[in-house]
């Protein structure tokens, strides 16, 4: 019924609001006519007056919830009687620079108040006996609710709210500092919510949204009119606070959220469903991702982009993480090659050859003796090797050659191989990165002929696995020595390994190279650390079927102490939140390998429990830079995308066309074909 009053109520008004815009192209000529259409027009409900450039999330949620509400140009704030509206929004935050009302404006405004209307103020330069500095950014900033009446709208003191790579107006430090905010920046580490206490706003400079002038005037200093297409998290919470806002404008309990039409969605599995369906979905979806969201580059002919950045702005665009590197353009060689194999598709083995072009005919160093093989990270970082990255280039091509019985870049593959090896430690581990720059003669020496010391499932455990593959496929008796070697490095140290964001983490990365070792070896051992590890890392699944951040005594390396660089998304252990970009993401390949390898159906079950999770999570949207892809930070409670904004350059919203959706489209396409390449795990390629 509401919503039939309202649609009613705004058909009625259409032909005032029509009047209005005709006049406002002769402002001193259409003044009076103006003003008469507003007073002519009366109605039973309150009226409220929005004053703004342009159209918003907020205006266009107050037109349908509020029949009473008028969009008012600035420039025409004075050719209007606001004694006609019952209350009066300023929005300025649908433009960059922060609204300055003209004086004679302003001067409207502030009469208004002091006669006792309600009066919202958002982005504006200065209100009341207030006037604020000049934007700055919010990306690593947090919100926190710290009114205490935000029951009623699903608001509880000390939520923490997201509002993106946002910006915010400073108040100066003697601006009312006894106004008691409603929100307040901070930067704490947390995951949804923290204590209150007067000291975390007795800094009024952070204030966000607060009231003032007898609770007749709210200021909002951020941008918040645009919070659903910036998708501000968590949205339940934002819907609550549009709630709250309005609900105070109009003096009556509003309810402007039911009319959000969200940014993007999620879909848990119905009793319906067929699982083999929605698995068939998602993996196409998945690939027809990398194209939709533009990061394709001439349909593969020179790579793909690295992903979609985190920032999201205030208008809702996203940045684009634009470089071509190694291990995205062969991680999604991989996703191609799968779908091919899955529906035959001739496109997808035509793309997947191409990006596979790139890394071998592009990225390789192929004319300096001592650096033959190697894999250059980027176009970026073109002297720069991760082994951990060039191992996800060399992966996809040795299955490529398993599964086909080609020896396409196969030579290719064991140069590179070759290359790791001779700058890998005596205890089978390599450093995190070689530098060509320093990479002599006498450092490759160096570094062959003392211990790595770099127990480290994210940076050895992939480049360990690339090493059994080419061993299956080509006998070299070296790959295999210095996998088993740096294997047993990496279990001696297990379960405190060199973390990098987890011990999560580095459980997950480690599924997939023990079970290559056993297949390698057939060594009782070996297979015992693979059920080990596949064990301890249940302890951290969650019922959703996904598996939770969680480090066992803090000791990772990108934990939240570090602020000023990359940083893990855990913040408590026991928070429900996954990691896509370096933990969960690496599982459907793990599980559904260790099945190959194993013929256990407990591997199976643990493959089809997590692709369940992994499709309820894939991200639906008209957007097409979301849809089909999965973001880093997913709150698997709220089954939505939230998590510590702290990561400087891969926080909560990335998505990465390698290392998420590749890989996991990927592990979905080998569970979709689990039958057809089992069979390939039975004997070796090469006695």
């Amino acid at each position: 019924m509401e919503k039939e009053s309202a649609a009613a109520a705004l058909s009625g008004l259409a032909a005032v609001g029509s009047c209005f815009l005709r006049y406002i192209g002769n402002e001193t000529e259409n003044a009076e006519k103006i003003r008469k259409e507003v007073s002519l027009h009366s109605m039973n409900n309150k009226k409220i007056a929005i004053i703004t450039e342009n159209k918003s999330d907020l205006s266009e949620l107050l037109q349908k919830a509020i029949p009473g509400t008028r969009i008012i140009k600035p420039e025409h704030l004075t050719l209007v009687d606001l004694d006609a509206f019952d209350a009066i929004a300023v929005l300025g935050g649908t433009q960059e620079k922060p609204l300055m009302l003209q004086p004679r404006s302003r001067a409207s405004i502030e009469a208004q108040i002091k006669r006792g209307k309600k009066v919202f103020i958002e982005y504006c330069s200065a209100v009341g006996l207030s006037y604020y500095g000049p934007p700055t950014p919010t990306r690593f900033d947090r919100l926190v609710f710290c009114g205490e009446d935000g029951g009623e709208f699903g608001l509880s003191q000390g939520d923490l709210l997201d509002d993106q790579c946002n910006t915010a107006l400073r108040s100066y430090p003697s601006a009312h500092p006894e106004y008691r905010p409603v929100l307040q920046y901070i930067r704490k580490d947390a995951h949804r919510r923290i204590p209150v206490s007067p000291e975390l706003y007795e800094d009024s400079t952070y204030r966000a949204l607060w009231l003032e002038n007898n609770d007749r005037l709210m200021v909002c200093t951020i941008r918040l009119c645009n919070f659903v297409k910036a998708r501000f998290s968590p949205l339940t919470k934002w819907k609550g606070l549009a709630d709250y806002i309005v609900s105070w404008l109009y003096d009556e309990r509003v309810t402007i959220s039911g009319f959000i039409e969200d940014a993007y969605s999620t879909r848990a599995f119905a009793g319906e469903d067929s699982f083999e369906a929605r698995l068939r979905e998602s993996i196409q979806q998945g690939v027809s991702w990398f194209r939709e969201a533009g990061l394709l580059i001439d349909e593969g002919r020179e790579g793909i982009m690295e992903g979609i950045a985190t920032e999201i702005y205030p208008d809702g665009k996203q940045r684009v993480l634009t470089d071509v590197r190694n291990d995205c353009t062969g991680e999604v060689s991989m996703a191609y090659f799968m779908h091919y194999l899955l529906t035959g598709d001739p496109n997808s083995k035509l793309v997947s050859d191409r990006l596979i072009s790139v890394c071998f005919d592009v990225l390789q160093e192929k004319e300096e003796a001592r650096l033959k093989g190697m894999l250059r990270w980027s176009g970026w970082q073109w002297g720069i090797c991760y082994q951990d990255d060039a191992a996800r280039v060399l992966i996809p091509q040795l299955l490529k050659c398993l599964y086909t019985g080609s020896d396409d870049y196969l030579a290719e593959c064991t140069d590179a191989l070759h290359f790791l090896v001779s700058t890998t430690g005596t205890d089978g581990t390599r450093i995190g990165r070689t530098n060509n720059m320093y990479l002599t003669e006498a450092e490759i020496r160096r570094l062959a002929s003392e211990p790595g010391n770099f127990p480290s499932g994210h940076y050895n455990g992939y480049y360990l696995a690339s090493l059994l593959l080419g061993y299956q496929l080509t006998g070299i008796e070296l790959f295999k020595e210095t996998a088993v070697k740096g294997m047993r490095t990496i279990m001696d140290a297990y379960p405190n390994t060199r973390r990098e964001h987890s011990e999560t983490q580095e459980m997950c990365r480690l599924i997939l190279p023990l079970a290559w070792l056993y297949w390698v070896t057939n060594d009782d051992e070996h297979k015992e650390w693979l059920y080990r590890v596949t064990k301890d890392l249940q302890r951290v699944r969650h019922s959703s079927g996904a598996y939770l951040e969680w480090d066992t005594g803090y000791q990772a390396n990108r934990s939240v102490k570090n602020d000023t660089e990359e940083c893990s998304l855990l913040t408590n252990n026991g928070d429900p939140i996954a990691d896509f970009l370096y933990s969960v993401n690496w599982l459907p390949i793990g599980f559904m390998q260790a099945y190959f390898v194993t013929g256990d159906d407990y591997f199976m079950e643990l493959w089809r429990d997590l692709a369940k999770f992994m499709i309820s999570a894939q991200l639906r949207s008209g957007n097409k830079q979301l849809h089909g892809g999965w973001a880093r930070a997913f709150d698997v409670e709220l089954m939505e995308v939230f998590g510590l904004p702290k990561d400087t350059g891969w926080g909560p919203w990335v998505i990465e066309s390698g290392w998420t959706v590749a890989e996991i489209v990927s592990g979905l396409a080998m569970g979709a074909m689990s039958e057809r390449l089992k069979p390939f795990y039975s004997c070796r390629v090469v006695e």
